[in-house]
């Protein structure tokens, strides 16, 4: 578990991916593609603003603003007028970055597919119950509270130093 956190928090495979497919973007141009593709929707009621951006990335506005202002420059998003008010301005995906939503999507399952693939049938099979168990517990919020809570009394009980 430590390996795969390091991992994720390194941003290896979103580095590998943008390595692949185009080594001019940064993770956070993906993310911020990402955030952008995650609502696309065919009423305005989808429309996607940077403050929206900054939202599902978790940054500042002023970050998302530099960050979408950089998308739109290298030709993966546009600056649209908002349907529902013509003072906002909405970003959205071009044909460019809808490719390479599904070209990032494509190579991750192929990540996937090539550790996964050298593994037998029950093994797949084993994997896949085990890891939709684990996370399970770890999306389960009354079992992290639990988990919490018992950490706590063992914090509780040791002695202090």
């Amino acid at each position: 578990m430590t390996r795969v956190r390091r991992s994720v928090q390194r941003r290896d495979f979103g580095r590998l991916i943008l390595a692949r497919i185009d080594p001019s973007l940064e993770v956070s141009h993906l993310d911020a593609i990402v955030a952008l593709s995650a609502g696309v929707g065919d009423t305005p009621r989808d429309e996607v603003t940077v403050g929206i951006i900054a939202e599902r990335m978790g940054i500042d506005p002023s970050r998302a603003s530099r960050i979408s202002a950089d998308l739109v420059e290298r030709g993966y998003a546009v600056r649209v007028a908002s349907q529902l008010d013509a003072r906002r301005i909405c970003l959205k995906l071009t044909a460019r970055s809808e490719r390479l939503v599904t070209a990032v999507r494509q190579t991750k399952w192929r990540i996937f597919a090539g550790a996964l693939a050298q593994w037998d049938e029950q093994e797949l099979v084993t994997f896949a119950t085990l890891l939709e168990r684990f996370a399970g517990w770890a999306t389960d919020e009354a079992e992290m509270t639990r988990s919490a809570d018992a950490v706590k009394q063992m914090m509780d009980e040791t002695e202090p130093v």
